[in-house]
């Protein structure tokens, strides 16, 4: 794996998810998207739920670009969290 590929942060959340479940990770998070605006000048807005609380949100011209922000807050929180911070 890339260093690239290490530092996304969507890779960074399922790492740090791994951690804390193992490989049921995947079944402890959910995603909700959707955009509003006019088709040419859309904003995206994503969030990420782990457990059915809301770790991270975020808001971007992409999808992509706002899940990467919502999944870039729920690791930082969830990195402070499983180290006690």
């Amino acid at each position: 794996m890339s260093s690239n590929e290490r530092d996304h942060p969507r890779t960074r959340l399922n790492n740090e998810l791994q951690l804390i479940y193992g490989s049921d990770a995947a079944k402890h998070v959910r995603w909700e998207d959707f955009a509003r605006g006019p088709p040419n000048n859309l904003t995206w807005y994503s969030t990420v739920y782990i457990d059915d609380m809301k770790y991270g949100d975020g808001t971007a011209r992409t999808k992509d670009d706002a899940k990467d922000k919502a999944a870039d807050k729920a690791c930082n929180d969830l990195r402070r969290e499983r180290l006690g911070q």
